[in-house]
């Protein structure tokens, strides 16, 4: 009687295991990781646009790409890495405003404010790459 008692023990036990084992393979990796690799992707393209080339439209697009998966990563995150994602928000709500400046007179003060601010917003999107990367 205890011996059947164990081996119904030990069968409830691997079932439990292969149970767990399932769970823990469909959800291998957090969603922020998936996040972050895509804002890693688009922070370098806004590092690669040359503004004086490509114009202020190249940037925009970017720009509005970042802010999508910013605003994922952020409802991702629930509240992690918070100190970094308002870096980044704050740093594109620069770029945001410098864009505008160049959209109404385009000149090389506003093509190079543009610059400046969208160097900000991939030092910001670096720190927080870094800071995500810690969990992935």
């Amino acid at each position: 009687m205890i011996a059947r008692r164990f081996s119904g023990v030990i069968a409830a036990f691997a079932v439990t295991a292969a149970l767990l084992a399932g769970c823990s393979s469909a959800s291998s990796t957090p969603a922020v990781c998936t996040d972050v690799a895509n804002l890693k992707t688009s922070v370098t393209g806004l590092k690669d646009i040359n503004v004086k080339e490509q114009g202020v439209s190249a940037v925009t697009d970017e720009l509005n790409k970042i802010k999508g998966q910013l605003a994922t990563l952020k409802n991702d995150a629930k509240g992690q890495y918070s100190t970094q994602i308002d870096d980044m928000s704050t740093a594109i709500d620069g770029l945001s405003a410098s864009l505008t400046a160049a959209k109404a007179s385009t000149n090389a003060a506003t093509l190079g404010a543009v610059a400046t601010a969208a160097h900000g917003v991939v030092t910001a999107g670096n720190n927080l790459v870094t800071a995500v990367s810690h969990t992935c």
